[in-house]
C-alpha cells in the first residue's frame, strides 16, 4: 500500500512537471494606458500603491502617480534629467521608497527627498531588491551587499550599514552575489545568491541547493510566501516550491518555451485570493492550484517587450507593467471572464445561453451556436443544423433534456440527447423568445402570434394562439410563467395574460399613467417586473384583472433602453440595457460597463442566464461575459477624496491648514483626486465653499475654480460619489482664509480714519492758520497802514515843524524884533507905549516859546543829531518837567538808525515817560539802549506802583501803541510790572537793512 501512494505521488509530480500550462481561452476586460493618457514612458519597470491610494508607476524615463483621471510626473531631488525607476517599494509604515541605478529617495509630503550616506552610494537594479524587517527598518540590495536602513527617531533620519559582516560573508561564497531578498514571517532571510538560495535565521545563514531539491545554476531572483505558507522561488527560467512543513522544493516550472527571452525581471505575487503569477516571454502566468493558466495575445493581452511589474491594489485589481505597451489595467478582476470570437464563438452578437444537463455550456450567437470546452475555449458544433448561417436567439431544455432552440429567422430545431444531428420542427414567424411551462408545454413568442406545443416529444406541432380576434398578430417578445401557472406575454398591445383557462389583456392600475413594456420576468411570487424602452422599471402586482403598476426606475437606468430583465434564485433583479447592465439586491442598485469588466455595454434580448452554481451570463453584441460570483458585485467600494492641490496664479500654494492667502484677482483652484479605479465614468464630485454658497454643486472634472474670491474665513468642501456602485466618500475640507488688500484692512481702515482724522485736524488747522492768517495780514496791512499813517504823521510833523519853525518862528521872531524897534524908537517919549510895547515882547517870547514846545512835540530837533541826542534830551526834559530823576545808559557809543526807527524807539519812549508821569508815582526812571546780535533793544525801568499785566483796562491805549510801534517794525514789545514793585518795558527792534555802524 505505502509503496502504491509512493509510486501514485511520484507520477502526480512527474504529471505536474510535464504538464504544460493552460491556455485560458477567454478575453480579458484590459485598459490600456498610454502617453495619449498622460503616461510619458511607454516601459514600466515598478509598480506601487501607497496607503492612501495612488498608484505610482516607474519607467525607464521617469516616475509618475496616477490618482484615475491623470498621470502627474514627479522629478527626483533636485535632478532636472528624468531617472530611469529600477524599484519601488512601501514599507510597513506606509512610506513610499524609489531606487534607480544612481541613488536612494523617499517620499516626504509633495516631493521625494534624495537619501545620502557617507559610507555607502546606492546602485538598484530591477528586481526584488526591497523588504521590509520591521517599523522604520528596511532591507536593500545594492552592489551585491545586503544593507540595513533604519530610523531610530520615526523616519526623521537615516542610517545605512551592511546587514552582514565581513566574516560572515567570507566563509559563504554564494554571498558575493545577491539577486533578490524576501523577509519570512518569522523576520527570517531568503535570499537569491549565486546559483544557490540562501536562508538566514535567528544568526545562522544556510545555503539551499541541490540537497533541498533546487537545481543547479539557477539564480533566484524573486521570493514570496504564499498564504498556506508555501515558499515559492522563481529564477529566470525555474520555479519551485517548499511546503510550508519543509522537506524538498517540488518543480513547478511553466512551459520552458515561454521562458526564453533574455532581460525580463522574473517576478512572483499573489492575488487576494493567494494564487500565484508570475511572467512569461508573451504574457503573465497563474497558478490555479493544479497547473499555470497562460494569459496572453490570445486573451487581448499585448505585452510588447513583456511584463516585468505586477501590481494588486487594495480593491483586488490587477496592474501589469509592460515593457513598451504602458500600464496595463486587468478591469474587474478576478469576477469577471469574457468570450469573443478570439475564444471561439462564431460571432461576437450572443443572443441565448443553455447548460444541459451533461454539464455542456450551449451558447447562441448571430453565427450559430457553440458549446464550451474545458479549456476555456468555444468550439461549433458540426451537427448544428444550418452550420453558421442561423440566429440562435432562444433556447430552451424539455424534462428529457432535449435542446430546443428558435432563431431569429422563425426557424424551430430540437436537438435529441445522444442524437448526432439537430431535426428541424418547423418554420414560424422570427422567434423572440420561448419557454416551458410547468406542465412541459413550450410557448413560443414570435413577431406575429404566440405559438404552443402541447406536447413536445410526441406531437411536435405549434399551434398558433388564437383565442379573441386580436391575438393573432400580436407581436410577442418575451413571455415567462409565474409562480401560480399564469402565464405573462409582453406584446405590442400590451400585457396578457393565461391562467390556463382565459385569455385576457389585464387593466392597468391606476390608468393615468403612460404604461409600454417591452420587457419583463416573472418571480416566485405575485409580482412581475417590466421594463420600457425609455429606460423605465416598473414593479407589477397580479390582481387577476388587473395588474397594480408602480415605476421604480433608478437614476442610474434613465434614458436607458431597458432590452431584458431576470429575477436570479436570490431574488435579484438583473437589468439589460444597451449601455451596461443594472443588479438590485433588494438594497441597492449598482451598474455595470466595460469599465467594470463587461465585455461590451449594448446587450441583447436575451441578455441574462443563470448558471447552476449562481454565477451569471450576460449577452452583448461584443462577446459574452460571465460572472463567477455576484455577490461580490455589491462589495463595499472604498471610495476617498482628496484636495490633491490648491493653486493661484500659477504656483501651488502650500497645504497649510488654515490655508492663508492674500487678496488676489486670480483664481483659486482646487485640484481633485478620488481614488478608486472602477467605474469611473459616473464618479462626480459634490462641492460647495461654506461662506460664499449654501447649495452644492457637481462636476465629473477633477478640478473646481473659484474666481476672485472675497475676503473672508471659508471651508471648501468636497465629495466625491459613484452613483453606479452606491459609493460615497466622507466629505474632505480645506479651511481656506482669503486675507483683506490692504485697502479692506482693518489697519488700513484705522490709517484711513486716522489720516482721515488727521487731515480734518489739518484742513482745521489750516483753516485756522488762513484765519490768523488773514487774521495776521489784516493785522500787518493794519499795521502797514497805522505804519504809513505813522509814517505820514511824522513826515507831517516834520513838515509842520519845518513851516512852523522857519515860517512862524521867522515871523515871530521879525514881530518880536519889530515891536522891540517900535520900543526904542517910541518907549522913551510915551512911557505908556513902552509898556505896552514892553508887555508885547513878553506874550510874543510866551509865543515863541509856545511855538518851540509845540515844534519840540511834534519832532524834537535833537531826533535830527541822532537818537542818542534825542533820548538824552527826552530825558532831560522828563527831569525838568516832572522832578523824578531819569538816567540813560546807552551801551554803544555810536548808534546810528534810520529814521524810521528812530522816530520809533524815541516815541516809544516817550510814550513810555509819559505813562510814567501819569501814572506809577515813581521816583527813579532809567533809560538803556543796547545792540543784542541783530536787534536794538530799549528798556524803560521805573519804580513806581506798578500794576497787574494781566488786567487790561479799557482805555490802557499807550501800552497798545507801544506794542503796535514796535510790530510795524517786526519787533516786540514786553511789558513786566509788579504792584509796588515797578514797571519794565523792553522793546526789541530788527536793525535795519544796510545800517552801517561807525
Amino acid at each position: 500500500m505505502k509503496s502504491w501512494r509512493g509510486c501514485r505521488q511520484l507520477i502526480v509530480i512527474l504529471w505536474l512537471i510535464c504538464m504544460p500550462p493552460v491556455v485560458l481561452g477567454q478575453q480579458l476586460p484590459l485598459r490600456y494606458y498610454s502617453q495619449s493618457d498622460g503616461l510619458a514612458n511607454m516601459s514600466v519597470t515598478a509598480l506601487a500603491q501607497e496607503p492612501g491610494g495612488y498608484l505610482w508607476i516607474g519607467t525607464q524615463n521617469g516616475l509618475f502617480r496616477y490618482d484615475g483621471a491623470r498621470f502627474q510626473r514627479f522629478g527626483l531631488g533636485d535632478s532636472l534629467s528624468a531617472p530611469f525607476i529600477t524599484a519601488l517599494h512601501v514599507d510597513g509604515s506606509g512610506r513610499l521608497w524609489a531606487g534607480t541605478n544612481d541613488g536612494l529617495y523617499l517620499w516626504q509630503g509633495q516631493r521625494f527627498v534624495p537619501l545620502q550616506f557617507q559610507n555607502v552610494q546606492f546602485t538598484f537594479y530591477q528586481g526584488q531588491t526591497f523588504a521590509t524587517l520591521g517599523p522604520d527598518r528596511l532591507l536593500m540590495l545594492s552592489k551585491d551587499r545586503l544593507w540595513l536602513v533604519q530610523s531610530t527617531d520615526h523616519g526623521q533620519s537615516w542610517q545605512a550599514r551592511e546587514f552582514f559582516e565581513a566574516g560572515q560573508l567570507s566563509r559563504y561564497p554564494e554571498m558575493q552575489i545577491l539577486f533578490s531578498i524576501h523577509v519570512g514571517a518569522r523576520g527570517d532571510l531568503w535570499m537569491g545568491c549565486a546559483r544557490a538560495l540562501c536562508h538566514y535565521d535567528q544568526g545562522k545563514l544556510q545555503v539551499l541547493g541541490r540537497n533541498s531539491g533546487l537545481p543547479a545554476g539557477e539564480n533566484w531572483r524573486a521570493i514570496l510566501h504564499d498564504r498556506q505558507g508555501q515558499l515559492w522561488v522563481r529564477g529566470e527560467h525555474k520555479v519551485f516550491v517548499l511546503a510550508a512543513e519543509g522537506g524538498l522544493f517540488q518543480d513547478r516550472s511553466p512551459d520552458q518555451s515561454q521562458q526564453q527571452k533574455a532581460h525580463g525581471v522574473p517576478f512572483l505575487a499573489a492575488d487576494a485570493a493567494g494564487r500565484m503569477f508570475s511572467r512569461q516571454d508573451e504574457g503573465i502566468l497563474r497558478w490555479n492550484g493544479k497547473r499555470w493558466e497562460s494569459f496572453g495575445e490570445s486573451s487581448g493581452l499585448i505585452v510588447g517587450g513583456g511584463i516585468n511589474a505586477i501590481l494588486f491594489d487594495r480593491d483586488g485589481g490587477v496592474w501589469l507593467g509592460s515593457t513598451g505597451h504602458g500600464l496595463v489595467h486587468w478591469i474587474g478582476y478576478p469576477n469577471w471572464e469574457n468570450w469573443t470570437t478570439r475564444q471561439g464563438l462564431p460571432s461576437n452578437v450572443v443572443l441565448s445561453f443553455l447548460r444541459d444537463r451533461q454539464d455542456l455550456l450551449h451558447v447562441g450567437t448571430r453565427s450559430g451556436a457553440a458549446t464550451l470546452q474545458q479549456a476555456g475555449y468555444f468550439s461549433v458544433n458540426p451537427t448544428t443544423y444550418g452550420g453558421t448561417s442561423h440566429q440562435w436567439g432562444s433556447t430552451a431544455e424539455d424534462a428529457q433534456g432535449n435542446i430546443w432552440a428558435g432563431s431569429l429567422s422563425g426557424l424551430l430545431v430540437r436537438r435529441g440527447r445522444g442524437a448526432e444531428a439537430d431535426v428541424k420542427v418547423a418554420e414560424l414567424p422570427p422567434i423572440n423568445s420561448m419557454f416551458f411551462d410547468q406542465s412541459g408545454q413550450l410557448w413560443i413568442a414570435t413577431e406575429i402570434g404566440i405559438y404552443s406545443i402541447r406536447q413536445p416529444q410526441s406531437n411536435p406541432v405549434p399551434v398558433k394562439i388564437t383565442a379573441f380576434p386580436s391575438i393573432g398578430d400580436i407581436n410577442a417578445s418575451q413571455g415567462c410563467q409565474g409562480r401560480a401557472g399564469v402565464l405573462w406575454f409582453v406584446t405590442d398591445k400590451g400585457l396578457l395574460r393565461f391562467d390556463g383557462v382565459q385569455w385576457r389583456k389585464p387593466r392597468i392600475k391606476p390608468a393615468a399613467q403612460v404604461f409600454q413594456p417591452s420587457a419583463m420576468a416573472c418571480t416566485h411570487s405575485e409580482i412581475l417586473w417590466l421594463g420600457g424602452d425609455a429606460g423605465q422599471v416598473w414593479r407589477g402586482v397580479d390582481q387577476g384583472e388587473a395588474v397594480d403598476i408602480s415605476e421604480v426606475t433608478p437614476s442610474l437606468l434613465q434614458d436607458r433602453s431597458v432590452g431584458a430583465l431576470l429575477e436570479d434564485s436570490r431574488g435579484w433583479l438583473w437589468v439589460s440595457t444597451d449601455a451596461g447592465i443594472g443588479v438590485w439586491n433588494h438594497k441597492q442598485w449598482r451598474f455595470f460597463n466595460q469599465e467594470s469588466g463587461l465585455v461590451w455595454n449594448d446587450t441583447d434580448l436575451n441578455a441574462f442566464y443563470e448558471d447552476r452554481d449562481g454565477s451569471m451570463w450576460v449577452a452583448t453584441s461584443g462577446g459574452a461575459s460571465h460572472i463567477l460570483r455576484p455577490e461580490s458585485l455589491f462589495a463595499p467600494l472604498r471610495l476617498d477624496v482628496l484636495v490633491e492641490s490648491i493653486g493661484r496664479d500659477g504656483a501651488t500654494v502650500a497645504r497649510d491648514q488654515p490655508v492663508r492667502l492674500p487678496w488676489s484677482s486670480g483664481p483659486l483652484n482646487f485640484k481633485l483626486a478620488a481614488l478608486s479605479y472602477q467605474n469611473r465614468e459616473t464618479l462626480n464630485f459634490r462641492y460647495r465653499m461654506q461662506g460664499l454658497e449654501a447649495d452644492w454643486s457637481k462636476t465629473s472634472v477633477p478640478e473646481v475654480r473659484y474666481a476672485a474670491l472675497p475676503p473672508g474665513r471659508y471651508r471648501f468642501q468636497v465629495a466625491a460619489d459613484n452613483p453606479a456602485m452606491q459609493a460615497y466618500s466622507p466629505t474632505a475640507e480645506v479651511e481656506v482664509v482669503i486675507l483683506s488688500p490692504w485697502w479692506s484692512t482693518r489697519t488700513f481702515y484705522v490709517v484711513c480714519g486716522l489720516l482721515s482724522l488727521m487731515l480734518l485736524y489739518l484742513m482745521h488747522r489750516y483753516r485756522i492758520r488762513r484765519l490768523f492768517a488773514r487774521q495776521r495780514l489784516k493785522e500787518q496791512q493794519a499795521r502797514q497802514r497805522a505804519y504809513e499813517l505813522e509814517a505820514s504823521r511824522e513826515e507831517e510833523r516834520k513838515r509842520l515843524t519845518r513851516e512852523i519853525h522857519d515860517e512862524l518862528g521867522q515871523h515871530l521872531s521879525a514881530l518880536r524884533m519889530g515891536v522891540s524897534v517900535v520900543g526904542l524908537e517910541f518907549g522913551e517919549k510915551n512911557p505908556s507905549l513902552q509898556g505896552k510895547i514892553e508887555r508885547m515882547v513878553t506874550l510874543v517870547d510866551g509865543t515863541i516859546k509856545v511855538v518851540r514846545n509845540v515844534v519840540a512835540s511834534l519832532r524834537p530837533s535833537a531826533l535830527d543829531m541822532g537818537i542818542v541826542s534825542a533820548l538824552e534830551w527826552l530825558a532831560e526834559e522828563f527831569r525838568s518837567n516832572t522832578g523824578i530823576p531819569c538816567s540813560l545808559d546807552v551801551h554803544e557809543e555810536n548808534i546810528v538808525l534810520d529814521d524810521l526807527r528812530a522816530t520809533t524807539i524815541f516815541r516809544i519812549a516817550q510814550e513810555s515817560l509819559t505813562n510814567i508821569s501819569r501814572h506809577a508815582q515813581a521816583s527813579q526812571v532809567e533809560i538803556s539802549l543796547d545792540r543784542k546780535e541783530q536787534h536794538y533793544l530799549l528798556e524803560v525801568r521805573d519804580n513806581g506802583r506798578g500794576f497787574d499785566p494781566g488786567v487790561q483796562k479799557k482805555k490802557s491805549f499807550g501800552l497798545i501803541g507801544i506794542r503796535e510801534r514796535a510790530l510795524m517794525l517786526g519787533g516786540e514789545a514786553a511789558i513786566f510790572s509788579v504792584p509796588g514793585v515797578g514797571t519794565t518795558i523792553r522793546v526789541s527792534i530788527p536793525v535795519a537793512d544796510a545800517a552801517p555802524t561807525q
